[in-house]
């Protein structure tokens, strides 16, 4: 990226929003225009997205940590939190959006293929991201991970009671005395932070936009659970203190008092008014699960739909699609469950019978649970052992396994995965949670495995974060392309022989896919065919033979994270989609390692963005061969 140096006059004018454009050198005699002119379009292009970085990651700090971003983009960002009242929302959104028109207002000529995907792909999820709160004035924007819209500010799975524990533990770092003045620059923000988010829910409330009453005991529960614990127990001060004690730096001692009377007197209080408030609104809360409730909800799941999937495919389509899966995944489980010796009943309940097998559930004692973490490492060297033979390029980025923090699990699933930073300070954190070791099966815990980690995010993130190109357009990512990835990469493993000896553990890869597919038809059901919480938590029951509490938990965060699950499957099936058309039209020539290592270059792109690369790059494979 250029310097703002170079900047064509005319946009530096536009962007600084004073002074009048002083007129380009003319170009020397022997220059020839057409290179000029290029030259001109790509430092206009670097400028407009330079200017766009520095504004999302100023409006989105949390993000920038999340994210690793540079300081030369996000400058003190670690030291501040996203504004979540409403007059910072209301901010955030005029200031991103007017560095996205200016961006929209490059033209494309000029520009080679690279940037001219780079600038469409930022456009699009960048309006996608913002579409939400251009139909509705409740929730909040970019706020989970600085990519998804909340509907309720506060809630059980997201948002600030939960997002900025969980940031400032796993992904700030503390390594000098200018981080540790960074850490408590940032805890001392909380309170703010929290009130701000407090008073945007009241806002939303007013506005008729209450969460469920379901929804509300569950994120209070979460809230309490944090106020109620020791200062000295508090995940905000105690892995500070582990953090300096690893640093081995000088004044700790004073470092760590500092954060405990933070913790103390300003964190745990704003905590407990947001919990004060949740029992004031607890008896008049609806219990309607989806959004349709919401005013102006309708429009809203439209806009959260293509926010999530990229697309415009109406909900009625989405939820078909999820039905004609159901039915062919069941079918495929039918088969090898029947081979197993599970003959009776639905494909759900004798899923529930598996589950209850104890030869299939590690115990839930230190014993149990580090055989668990064992097993996972040995999935992860299995898999990253045939790496070769399916991908050309391989990531340079390391993953580790990592344990849930306890404050965290709670709320937190089975598994999820962190990025590693560009610069190799932080590496890709496949997290597991250790709360239940029921919750990880041993047919289960493969395929997250191999979903979280290696083929699945890590393998695409870790590829992305090396590519040259801005940083925001590697750090935003496509929810549609980045989980479709993941749930591709699971059938991938199966594939490439991860399975082979593991019967039951493929049918446990297929029951995750069939709880994708599930998911299109109880997202589209709850926001928009008005399905109730139970009749959402008994689908799913019945069609994938889930624990009880586990579906409930699943539905709840359908509930707060509208359109986002329904990624996974929409994603996937494009994937797979454009691999068949490349077989089907490079027949004997056609490279898997090509395929993903040109699949992997683009994957932070959006999904049509991913689509029309891919069949350019089956075209031009097709004519060269």
């Amino acid at each position: 990226m250029r310097p703002l140096s170079l900047l064509a006059p005319m946009l530096l004018a536009l962007l600084s929003g004073c002074g009048e454009p002083v007129p380009p050198p003319a170009p020397s005699s022997d220059t020839d225009p057409g290179i000029t002119m290029e030259i001109g379009a790509s430092q206009t292009l670097d400028a407009a997205i330079e200017q766009l970085s520095m504004t999302y990651f100023s409006q989105v700090p949390e993000a920038a940590t999340y994210a690793g971003a540079p300081e030369t983009l996000a400058v003190g960002a670690n030291t501040r939190l996203n504004d979540r009242s409403s007059a910072g929302i209301a901010a955030r959104i005029s200031a991103i959006d007017a560095r996205l028109n200016a961006l929209k207002a490059v033209p494309s000529e000029g520009l080679d293929r690279q940037q001219q995907r780079i600038r469409t792909n930022l456009i699009l999820l960048m309006d996608a991201a913002l579409e939400p709160a251009r139909v509705v004035d409740y929730g909040s924007p970019l706020d989970t991970y600085g990519v998804w819209y909340l509907p309720y500010v506060i809630n059980q799975n997201s948002g600030p009671t939960v997002d900025i524990p969980n940031i400032m533990e796993a992904q700030q770092s503390v390594r000098t005395a200018a981080e540790a003045d960074d850490y408590l620059a940032r805890l001392e923000q909380i309170p703010a932070a929290l009130d701000g988010a407090l008073e945007k829910l009241r806002h939303d409330v007013e506005l008729g936009a209450s969460p469920p009453d379901f929804i509300i005991s569950k994120a209070q529960a979460v809230v309490d659970a944090f106020a109620d614990a020791p200062a000295d127990q508090n995940v905000l001060y105690s892995s500070f203190v582990a953090k300096l004690a690893k640093a081995d730096l000088a004044e700790a001692n004073q470092y760590a008092a500092r954060a405990l009377d933070l913790v103390e007197n300003g964190v745990r209080p704003a905590y407990r008014r947001i919990s004060a408030y949740l029992t004031e609104i607890q008896p008049l809360a609806p219990h309607d699960a989806g959004i349709w409730r919401l005013p102006n909800g309708e429009a809203l799941y439209r806009a959260t739909i293509r926010h999530m999937t990229d697309t415009d495919v109406p909900a009625e389509q989405i939820h078909q699609i999820g039905l004609d899966e159901v039915a062919r995944i069941s079918a495929e489980m039918d088969v090898l469950l029947r081979a197993q010796g599970y003959d009776q009943g639905t494909v759900g309940e004798r899923m529930i019978a598996m589950g209850k097998e104890p030869r299939y559930v590690f115990p839930n004692t230190a014993e149990g649970k580090a055989a668990l973490l064992d097993s996972i490492r040995a999935q992860m060297a299995n898999a990253q052992a045939l790496l070769p033979e399916y991908f050309g390029i391989l990531p340079k980025h390391p993953v580790e396994l990592r344990t849930v923090p306890e404050f965290a699990q709670d709320s937190a699933p089975g598994g999820y995965y962190d990025p590693p930073t560009s610069d190799g300070s932080r590496p890709g954190i496949y997290w597991v949670n250790l709360r239940d070791t029921a919750m990880l099966p041993k047919f289960s815990a493969p395929t997250l495995t191999y979903h979280e980690a290696i083929p699945g995010h890590h393998m695409q993130v870790a590829i992305a974060i090396d590519q040259p190109a801005p940083f925001l357009a590697k750090s935003f990512f496509s929810n549609p392309t980045g989980e479709g990835w993941a749930l591709y990469a699971e059938a991938l493993a199966a594939e490439m022989g991860l399975y082979a000896d593991d019967p039951v553990g493929d049918i446990g890869r297929l029951r995750d896919e069939l709880h994708r597919a599930v998911r299109l038809v109880v997202d589209t059901g709850m926001h928009a065919k008005r399905w109730s919480r139970e009749q959402a938590i008994e689908y799913m029951i019945a069609t994938e033979g889930n624990e009880e509490s586990d579906a409930e938990s699943e539905v709840e965060r359908y509930a707060v994270w509208p359109g986002q699950a329904l990624g996974y499957k929409i994603g996937m099936l494009k994937i797979q989609e454009l691999r068949r058309d490349a077989e089907a039209a490079l027949g004997e020539d056609f490279d898997i390692r090509q395929f993903h290592d040109q699949l992997l270059a683009i994957s932070s792109s959006a999904l049509p963005v991913i689509e029309q690369e891919m069949r350019d790059w089956i075209a031009d494979q097709d004519s060269s061969g």
